[in-house]
Protein backbone atom coordinates (compact mmCIF):
# COMPACT_ATOMS: atom_id res chain seq x y z
CA UNK A 1 0.00 0.00 0.00
CA UNK A 2 1.42 3.40 -0.88
CA UNK A 3 -0.31 6.77 -0.10
CA UNK A 4 -1.86 8.75 -2.83
CA UNK A 5 0.79 11.36 -3.43
CA UNK A 6 3.46 8.12 -4.23
CA UNK A 7 1.17 6.73 -7.06
CA UNK A 8 1.17 6.67 -10.68
CA UNK A 9 -1.01 9.28 -12.54
CA UNK A 10 -3.59 7.46 -15.14
CA UNK A 11 -3.98 4.47 -13.14
CA UNK A 12 -6.45 2.71 -11.56
CA UNK A 13 -6.47 2.88 -7.70
CA UNK A 14 -7.82 0.58 -5.44
CA UNK A 15 -8.43 2.84 -1.76
CA UNK A 16 -7.90 0.27 1.12
CA UNK A 17 -7.80 2.78 3.93
CA UNK A 18 -7.85 6.74 5.09
CA UNK A 19 -4.93 6.65 7.71
CA UNK A 20 -4.95 9.02 11.03
CA UNK A 21 -2.46 12.06 10.95
CA UNK A 22 -0.17 11.94 13.69
CA UNK A 23 -2.41 13.33 16.40
CA UNK A 24 -5.36 12.83 14.42
CA UNK A 25 -5.73 17.04 14.33
CA UNK A 26 -3.48 19.05 11.30
CA UNK A 27 -2.51 22.56 11.91
CA UNK A 28 -4.07 25.17 8.99
CA UNK A 29 -1.82 28.50 8.97
CA UNK A 30 -4.01 31.15 7.82
CA UNK A 31 -2.14 34.09 7.07
CA UNK A 32 -2.11 36.92 9.48
CA UNK A 33 -4.18 34.99 11.95
CA UNK A 34 -1.55 32.47 13.32
CA UNK A 35 -3.09 29.01 13.20
CA UNK A 36 -6.01 27.06 13.77
CA UNK A 37 -7.15 23.67 14.30
CA UNK A 38 -8.27 21.78 10.91
CA UNK A 39 -10.65 18.74 11.47
CA UNK A 40 -9.55 15.22 12.76
CA UNK A 41 -9.51 12.04 11.22
CA UNK A 42 -13.50 11.50 11.89
CA UNK A 43 -14.15 14.67 9.96
CA UNK A 44 -11.96 13.79 6.86
CA UNK A 45 -13.04 10.29 6.70
CA UNK A 46 -16.76 11.89 6.78
CA UNK A 47 -15.56 14.41 3.99
CA UNK A 48 -14.01 11.51 2.01
CA UNK A 49 -17.31 9.52 1.90
CA UNK A 50 -19.18 12.44 0.78
CA UNK A 51 -17.00 12.94 -2.07
CA UNK A 52 -17.40 8.85 -2.71
CA UNK A 53 -14.02 7.82 -1.98
CA UNK A 54 -14.81 4.79 0.60
CA UNK A 55 -12.35 1.57 1.05
CA UNK A 56 -12.88 -0.55 -2.33
CA UNK A 57 -13.99 2.33 -4.53
CA UNK A 58 -11.27 2.25 -7.65
CA UNK A 59 -10.34 6.09 -8.28
CA UNK A 60 -7.46 7.45 -10.60
CA UNK A 61 -5.18 10.18 -9.90
CA UNK A 62 -5.06 12.27 -12.93
CA UNK A 63 -2.54 14.83 -12.37
CA UNK A 64 -0.61 16.73 -9.06
CA UNK A 65 -0.16 20.60 -9.22
CA UNK A 66 3.77 21.50 -8.82
CA UNK A 67 4.74 23.87 -5.99
CA UNK A 68 2.07 22.54 -3.44
CA UNK A 69 -0.48 22.63 -5.47
CA UNK A 70 -4.21 20.32 -5.74
CA UNK A 71 -4.04 17.02 -6.03
CA UNK A 72 -7.16 15.88 -9.22
CA UNK A 73 -8.49 12.63 -8.46
CA UNK A 74 -11.11 11.23 -10.55
CA UNK A 75 -13.74 9.13 -8.66
CA UNK A 76 -17.09 7.82 -10.95
CA UNK A 77 -17.08 10.29 -13.45
CA UNK A 78 -16.40 13.32 -11.29
CA UNK A 79 -12.91 15.06 -10.21
CA UNK A 80 -12.27 16.09 -7.32
CA UNK A 81 -9.47 18.43 -6.25
CA UNK A 82 -7.80 17.60 -2.86
CA UNK A 83 -5.10 18.83 -0.71
CA UNK A 84 -1.82 17.44 -0.72
CA UNK A 85 -1.85 16.42 2.85
CA UNK A 86 -5.74 14.79 2.47
CA UNK A 87 -4.22 12.98 -0.38
CA UNK A 88 -1.40 11.79 1.63
CA UNK A 89 -3.62 10.43 4.09
CA UNK A 90 -5.04 8.46 1.52
CA UNK A 91 -3.37 4.56 1.20
CA UNK A 92 -3.97 3.08 -2.54
CA UNK A 93 -2.94 0.01 -3.91
CA UNK A 94 -2.95 -0.25 -8.01
CA UNK A 95 -5.52 -2.23 -9.67
CA UNK A 96 -4.48 -5.38 -11.68
CA UNK A 97 -6.31 -5.48 -14.91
Amino acid sequence: MISLLEAKENVPLMVKSVRSTGQGMVNIPIRGRGRRRGGGRRNWCRRFSNMGIREGVIIKKITMHPFFGPVIIKVGNCEIAIGRIMANTILVEEVKE
